[in-house]
């Protein structure tokens, strides 16, 4: 190899060598560093116990001193507090479940038994209530059909006012309930006076709903002297609404004595409203007993110009208790009609007796009690007294009733 050759050759191995070096001084240096650190990090926590422990051991004072200042400068921890006594705090109503009554009446007549069966139930609502009333009765089939279903929805405004609403609903001859007869009420007071507006719908051909009757009830007064006026409106042919019926009752009260009386009136034969039916009533407490007297009269439709009041009744009942809690009744009822009828008396001079009850009612032993009526009547051909029926009933302690409806032969 000439000597120009041999010149870049000698010069590359050179490179390659000085690389080489610095190679491995790079690795002695990463050793002797990982000697130090490793040395370093074995001493740091050693020597910071010792001077924790110097600093601890030379100035007990001056430490107590910082951790005061330290516990002062911290947050005090919440102490716990009594709580103070709070009134108690009524707890929301809660809506209650519907409440369901049933009571069965077993009814015989002659040889056939079967049960007459009426159900209430009861639902609250927010703002009132709702009650539905049932009577079911067995059909020919022997199922125990529904005969009559009333349904009553009771809502409470917040001023006070009162509204209800009665749906009358029957049988359609398919197994369905359907409406007959809707009845909305609206009752408000204000103070010592009350005044109730009631409508009365129908469905009409159509199967739409219209006013069929319209009631306004109108109380005031306390109750020891109160007065109602109730009038009842129906449409003309017109349109327009027209009073047919108008009742006006005074009730005055003392004590256990009481007193009404009220009057009805109605359209005469010319339109006009006139007075038809006054009906009385007395009840007077006295020593073991009390004394209730009925008087009703009605207007005779047998004089149209100068219509007469005549004596429908005129009954007196007489109560007594005796010291074994038997209570006695007796009652007497006069007329002017004849017995069972409508007509007058026109044979008879003045009012004659037409009926009279005895009733006796006797406490048993465990609640149980026992009533015991008979009634007698005048005929009709017969101007003598006799025997009608008798009725006995019987009541245990939980309230179940059996009555017996025994004729009398005439």
């Amino acid at each position: 190899m000439s000597a120009k050759e041999a010149g870049p050759e000698i010069e590359r191995r050179g490179r390659r060598v000085s690389r080489a070096a610095r190679g491995w001084n790079f690795f002695a240096l990463a050793a002797v560093g990982s000697v130090f650190l490793l040395a370093l990090l074995t001493w740091f926590p050693g020597g910071l116990r010792a001077q924790s422990s110097k600093a601890k051991t030379a100035d007990p004072q001056a430490a107590q001193q910082k951790t005061a200042k330290t516990k002062a400068s911290e947050p005090k921890a919440a102490q716990p507090q009594t709580p103070e006594p709070q009134p108690p705090q009524e707890e929301p109503a809660q809506e209650e479940g519907p409440q369901k009554t049933r009571t069965a009446y077993p009814v015989r007549n002659g040889g056939v038994t079967y049960q007459r069966i009426e159900e209430t139930e009861k639902h609250k609502t927010r703002d009132g209530e709702v009650e539905t009333q049932r009577v079911r009765m067995p059909s020919w089939g022997g199922t125990r059909d529904v005969l009559m279903e009333r349904e009553i929805r009771t809502r409470k405004l917040p001023d006070g006012t009162v509204e209800k609403e009665y749906v009358l609903k029957n049988p359609d001859g398919g197994d369905h309930m359907v409406p007959i007869e809707i009845v909305r009420e609206r009752i408000k007071k204000n103070g010592d006076a009350t005044t109730t507006e009631r409508e009365v719908l129908k469905p009409g051909y159509d199967g739409r709903w219209t006013p069929a009757r319209k009631e306004t009830v109108s109380e005031s007064g306390p109750e020891s002297a109160r007065q109602s006026v109730k009038e009842v409106r129906e449409p003309t042919l017109t349109g327009s609404w027209k009073v047919v019926n108008r009742e006006t009752t005074t009730t005055k009260s003392s004590g256990d004595d009481k007193e009404s009386r009220t009057v009805q009136q109605v359209s005469d034969s010319y339109g006009r409203l006139s007075d038809y039916e006054v009906r009385e009533e007395k009840t007077t407490a006295g020593e073991g007993g009390e004394k209730r007297e009925v008087s009703v009269r009605r207007r005779d439709s047998q004089d149209t110009d100068h219509p007469k009041m005549i004596l429908v009744e005129r009954t007196v009942t007489n109560q007594t208790k005796s010291a074994d809690g038997k209570v006695t009744t007796q009652s007497v009822t006069e007329s002017d009609l004849l017995a069972g009828g409508a007509t007058r008396n026109v044979a008879a001079s003045g009012p004659q007796t037409v009926e009279e009850t005895a009733e006796v009612d006797s406490p048993g032993a465990d609640g149980n009690s026992k009533k015991v009526i008979e009634v007698k009547r005048r005929g009709v051909v017969e101007p003598g007294m006799r025997p009608a029926y008798q009725v006995v009933q019987e009541k245990d302690r939980d309230g179940n009733t059996r009555q017996i409806f025994i004729p009398k032969a005439q």
